[in-house]
């Protein structure tokens, strides 16, 4: 769920990063291959407590089902479509 939530923050500062004319390969706290985004990660930083707490805060009470997951036949863990609604309406804040 944490690692959903972060894609969702990475896509929202990436997209930010471009409309403002920054270029996202060129970060300086993180270190990256060529065509990494690493602007976009030294930008995220200071937003992953705010996303953490978010989740965190979602968790605790939430009782969770096995409906709310998806296992694909090659094992990996999916958030349901509505969870991951979910999810994204916590991070959009």
């Amino acid at each position: 769920m944490l690692n959903y939530a972060y894609g969702i923050l990475e896509s929202q500062v990436r997209i930010q990063s471009i409309a403002d004319g920054y270029d996202p390969t060129l970060g300086i706290m993180q270190e990256g291959r060529d065509g990494s985004l690493t602007f976009v990660f030294d930008m995220m930083e200071p937003e992953r407590p705010k996303v953490d707490r978010s989740i965190l805060e979602f968790v605790k009470p939430h009782k969770f089902h096995a409906a709310d997951f998806v296992i694909r036949s090659d094992g990996v863990c999916r958030l349901n479509p509505e969870m991951a609604r979910h999810v994204a309406g916590i991070v959009w804040r």
